[in-house]
């Protein structure tokens, strides 16, 4: 076969470009090192002088050396078969080196296998961000549920911290759409179809959602919804990661109802007669309870079509503008409800604030105890308390 010079200035062209991006290494036909290029010695730590006439297990763990594995890669390479992929080295000190290379046979004109030509890239900072991006993802994967949805939400895979929480195997889940996990109300509402469209610009979403399990069971879950990119910056995948928030969800609730509850008794109202009504307020007042009182005090007027209701602050130590503003509300109320309301209790601590604050009471009715609040009551009907004798 003729070689002209044009093909073997070529030839060098393509060999100068090679030694110049990549670490070349040339082993002979037993692995002993003849010469390498600076790239190449840089990566490992090493100069020319350490490593020429050395043998290529210099640069591997002794546990490979003896493998049959290390066998079989030089045999292969005597057979003029080339060898790639990424391979684990020892640098000088020790150092893990990982290279992503390929080893070349070279023969000669006669075809006769006369050395191997490495050419290598040094990929150990992306080995070790892989590494460590594979140590978080099994972190989360461990820890919290995870499962995966295409763009048009159907279901590509899921761990098993996810599927325990829903009572589904992969099985059953695995090419169905997200919707199997939601309530059919909300798969019809406009906030679902926002909810996808989103994830398909490449935004994520967070928050605390309800959903439903196998079973048709409520759970609660705490989660990120991840938009996946390609190289390309397109969006082609979903990541889910959440965590079980149920029980949370339902010790919250029942303290809520036990809140609920204890507010409902620190209001009590009690019929004293058929149009009058107490409600005896204890504790201390804020906003929201008196927005309470007012409900209740509202709805007992309403339900019992009092005349009369007894507003008791006896029992409450101190009142802000705020709080006096909304007793004056509802006593306000009370009268569009054609009800008189009498405030009774008014402590000198209170009466003293209120002046002090310049609270105008305006028209509203007070008494200083509980049993003129009932005579007032009972005047204003047309009643009376009368004495009876024993005999």
């Amino acid at each position: 076969m003729k070689t002209n010079k044009t093909d073997v200035s070529q030839y060098e062209g393509i060999i100068s470009a090679i030694d110049k991006s990549q670490g070349t290494i040339e082993f002979a036909m037993d692995g002993t090192i003849l010469t390498s290029n600076e790239n190449f010695l840089n990566v490992l730590g090493y100069t020319l002088k350490e490593v020429k006439g050395k043998h290529h297990r210099i640069f591997c763990e002794d546990s490979y050396v003896k493998s049959p594995g290390y066998k079989a890669f030089w045999k292969k390479l005597n057979l003029g078969e080339f060898d790639a992929g990424e391979y684990k080295r020892i640098g000088k000190n020790g150092k893990e080196v990982y290279i992503r290379a390929t080893y070349n046979p070279i023969f000669d004109s006669n075809g006769k296998l006369v050395k191997v030509l490495k050419i290598a890239t040094d990929v150990t900072e992306q080995k070790v961000l892989n590494a460590e991006f594979e140590g978080k993802i099994s972190a989360i994967d461990k820890s919290q549920g995870t499962i995966e949805f295409d763009m048009d939400g159907t279901i590509l895979t899921s761990n098993e911290n996810f599927l325990n929480v829903l009572g589904y195997t992969l099985k059953e889940v695995k090419g169905k759409h997200h919707r199997i996990f939601c309530e059919e109300s909300y798969v019809k509402s406009p906030e679902y179809k926002t909810f996808w469209e989103k994830l398909n610009r490449g935004e994520f979403d967070d928050g605390e959602y309800k959903r439903i399990g196998k079973n048709g069971n409520e759970v609660y879950i705490r989660a990120t919804y991840n938009p996946i990119f390609d190289l390309n910056g397109k969006p082609v995948k979903v990541l889910k990661i959440a965590a079980d928030v149920t029980e949370q969800k339902r010790r919250e609730g029942e303290a809520a109802k036990q809140a609920a509850l204890i507010m409902d008794m620190s209001t009590p109202v009690m019929r004293l007669l058929d149009n009058i009504l107490l409600l005896p307020i204890i504790g201390l007042v804020d906003s929201k309870r008196v927005q309470l009182i007012m409900e209740t005090a509202l709805q007992n007027i309403l339900d019992y079509q009092a005349r009369v209701i007894i507003l008791d602050v006896q029992g409450v130590p101190a009142v802000d503008s705020s709080v006096a503003n909304h007793i004056i509300k509802i006593t306000k109320a009370t009268k569009l409800m054609g009800c008189t309301c009498i405030v009774t209790g008014v402590s000198p601590e209170i009466a003293q604030a209120l002046v002090n604050l310049g609270i105008d009471l305006g028209d509203i009715m007070t008494q200083s105890t509980l049993k003129d609040g009932l005579t007032s009551s009972l005047k204003n009907l047309g009643l009376e308390l009368t004495k009876t004798k024993n005999n």
